[in-house]
């Protein structure tokens, strides 16, 4: 398989910036337009198989000019990953490797030794590019780490072009948020939106020990900004692979602390005081459009961003109990007029039987006979049934605002806009 170096060099250059920009939109990073397409771990030959960041799909990112790769990706219980690991391009394409400046020092060396951009480098900026013109599999790693599973694959052609759109990432957190006890399965998809806020020291876990919401699905790009609300004391914000944290745990309430995804991927964290009590958290970086789904359930709405929490689930069954009991009163009225439930009569034979008297005897009876007196039963009273109905209606409004509040109070706003 022949491949040319479209640099004229294998040395890490500066320029990546500079070839981006020119380039223009199909330039742009993976993820923003690619489609994750699902391929057989098999095809690789098992080569990605200690690769943690590798799921087993393939970035189709055919039918762009340039694409870049991100050296220093979270992975491999550290910044030891490219990102994404596997990529689908077609003949021709510019292959952009650029390094985030973490996890040390890094380099990409094929596995044939065909290619490499020479000694480990930590510097963050740094690119290497390189242009596959031969259809087939193109396997690399970096030396230093190629024992962590820090490997990648670039396939060049047979995708057939492009798709509808990145895959979204399924809701799999790995069993990391089973103890965090206000955590349901629920992802509240926030994708698409700019900025999104997360609670520390929402109710949860025994007490003010959780993030509120604990977890959500973002767009790359997003910034998460979370804010302590100053209650279960001091609280912070640690990435499970320590490649992020707010600092030190404090209490003051008001205190913010933003990060930036840029990459996709599932990303876990924790608060350090707390994490023992289940105060943990989880986003999902999904490139998929809003809308596209994820595999979730729990509850919520993909795309409405509806969520059917127990505040909103008490106020349906308040509407179900405002609608019956005003029917299951007007039949129990009925029954007790006897309007309803009355004993048929018995079917001809044996029994007995109601003479009807004849007109003569109706007669000679009433002028013997004192009228009757009027038998006293319960009057309708409307005055009264319609304050039963009320305070029907007030114990069931009752019920709902204790719900809402509970839920309002307990987790922050149950619907999300």
């Amino acid at each position: 398989m022949s491949e040319s170096d479209s640099t004229g060099s294998t040395a890490p250059t500066r320029r990546g910036f500079l070839r981006t920009a020119t380039a223009g939109a199909a330039t742009a990073a993976l993820g923003a337009g690619a489609t994750g397409t699902a391929v057989a771990q098999s095809d690789f030959d098992g080569y990605l198989d200690d690769v943690s960041n590798y799921d087993g799909t393939v970035v189709d990112a055919t039918g762009q000019d340039s694409v870049e790769i991100t050296v220093g990706a979270q992975g491999n219980n550290g910044n030891f990953a490219y990102g994404p690991p596997a990529v689908r391009v077609d003949p021709g394409t510019e292959v952009v490797w650029r390094w985030n400046g973490q996890g040390g020092a890094h380099n990409v060396v094929g596995e044939n030794r065909d290619f490499t951009s020479g000694s480990a480098v930590a510097e963050a900026g740094t690119t290497y590019t390189r242009t596959f013109e031969d259809e087939g599999v193109v396997k690399y790693f970096c030396t230093p780490h190629k024992s962590l599973g820090m490997k990648g694959v670039v396939v060049v052609g047979g995708s057939g072009g492009g798709g509808g759109g990145p895959t979204p990432i399924p809701a799999d957190f790995g069993g990391y948020l089973d103890d965090a006890d206000n955590y349901d399965g629920t992802v509240v998809d926030e994708r698409g939106s700019d900025e999104v806020t997360i609670t520390v020291g929402a109710q949860g876990n025994g007490g003010n020990f959780a993030f509120g919401p604990p977890a959500v699905r973002i767009s790359p790009g997003t910034t998460v900004v979370w804010e302590w609300n100053g209650k279960g004391g001091a609280h912070n914000v640690v990435g499970e692979n320590r490649d992020f944290t707010s600092g030190e745990a404090v209490a003051e309430a008001g205190t913010t602390y933003e990060r930036t995804f840029e990459e996709t991927g599932v990303v876990t964290y924790y608060c350090t005081p707390h994490e023992s009590l289940g105060m943990k958290g989880g986003l999902i970086v999904d490139p998929a459009e809003p809308g596209a789904g994820g595999g979730e359930g729990g509850g919520e709405e993909e795309g409405g961003q509806l969520v059917f929490t127990p505040a909103l689930r008490a106020f349906g069954v308040a509407i179900v109990l405002g609608v019956l009991s005003p029917i299951v009163f007007a039949i129990v009225t009925m029954w007790r007029r006897g309007e309803i439930g009355s004993q048929p009569e018995p079917a001809g034979g044996g029994g007995l039987r109601r003479v009807e008297p004849t007109p003569d005897l109706v007669t000679a009876e009433a002028e013997e006979v004192e009228p009757e007196r009027e038998i006293e039963h319960d009057a309708f009273d409307p005055t009264g049934t319609a304050g039963l109905i009320i305070v029907y209606f007030a114990i069931i409004s009752l019920l709902w605002v204790f719900m809402y509040f509970v839920e309002f109070l307990g987790n922050g706003p149950t619907i999300i806009g």
